[in-house]
């Protein structure tokens, strides 16, 4: 039992090296060349700032998208249960997200979600 696991190991970590060889080599060959931009690689947001604006909203913006997104997160609680809900604002690259408490739920704090994808509309 050991040595199959061991062997299915090691078929997974070589299969992904030879193929990053193999591709290698292919795009040397060909001589074809990418920027990092021009790849379409993307990276999280930087420079972010989020804060509780006031009892039913947060608010989150970065200064930089990256290529990538960002949105607000609300930690919300309900007076007369405790319960807490996370709500979340829109995807934006730009200007501030915005997120919501419902119902009799209130902001406890704020929060910020990233990503490298462009989710934003």
């Amino acid at each position: 039992m050991k040595l199959l696991k061991g062997n299915s190991i090691r078929r997974a970590a070589v299969a992904p090296a030879l193929g990053i060889l193999l591709g290698s080599a292919l795009s040397i060959a060909v001589g074809t060349t990418a920027s990092a931009s021009e790849a379409g690689a993307t990276a999280r947001p930087t420079d972010c700032r989020y804060l509780v604006s006031n009892n039913w909203q947060t608010e989150a913006t970065c200064g930089h998208h990256n290529g990538g997104s960002y949105r607000a997160v609300a930690v919300c609680t309900e007076a007369e249960s405790g319960k807490v809900q996370h709500f979340y604002g829109n995807w934006k690259q730009s200007g501030p997200s915005f997120a919501y408490c419902n119902g009799a739920y209130r902001t406890t704090s704020a929060g910020i979600e990233t990503s490298a994808s462009n989710h934003a509309p």
